[in-house]
């Protein structure tokens, strides 16, 4: 069985072009949940523009709902950016450590992974970033805590893990 060297150049254009699709990918399932979850379900924001501007209240508090469309585009690069960070966690993390990128290799495991993952990622949204922020996280108490670790789960984690271990993971 013959390999194939891939070069250096073309192997960081494949892991650039996962990261970002990976990112995009999550930024719009998530932002897509939380408009038709928090705006259309529940009506706790007015449309899309409140749900951004739930995300800038991260960093201006209450303010953020009186910032009108300035607040809203604070809150959507923010969103991308977060997005982007949990995406370039998890390829560094696959990067870095074999057991992880072994057991990316098979689907079931990066889908095992993925899903981890995800909730991994909004425990650390809710018990730690929106708790140092001026917005305000769920406790584990409250049953939309649970409804928010498997959204993560399936829209945020499992689409990663897909997306990336196609590339450098494997």
């Amino acid at each position: 069985m013959s390999t194939v060297a891939v070069p250096p150049a073309a192997a960081r254009s494949s892991a650039a072009r996962r990261i970002l699709l990976a990112g995009a990918v999550v930024a719009l399932l998530d932002i897509t949940f939380a408009y038709v979850y928090f705006a259309l379900v529940l009506g706790l924001v007015d449309g899309l523009q409140g749900v951004f501007q739930s995300i800038a209240a991260g960093l201006l508090g209450r303010a953020a709902f009186q910032g009108g469309p300035a607040a809203a585009a604070l809150g959507a690069v923010l969103h991308v950016v977060i997005a982007y960070t949990w995406t370039c966690i998890f390829f560094l993390a696959v990067r870095s450590w074999m057991g992880l990128r072994r057991t990316m290799r098979t689907t079931t495991g990066a889908v095992v992974v993925g899903l981890v993952f995800g909730m991994l990622v909004w425990t650390v949204m809710d018990l730690v970033v929106l708790r140092l922020s001026r917005a305000h996280s769920l406790p584990p108490s409250n049953p939309r805590f649970y409804l928010n670790l498997a959204q993560h789960a399936v829209m945020i984690g499992l689409p990663i893990a897909l997306i990336i271990r196609d590339g450098e993971a494997r």
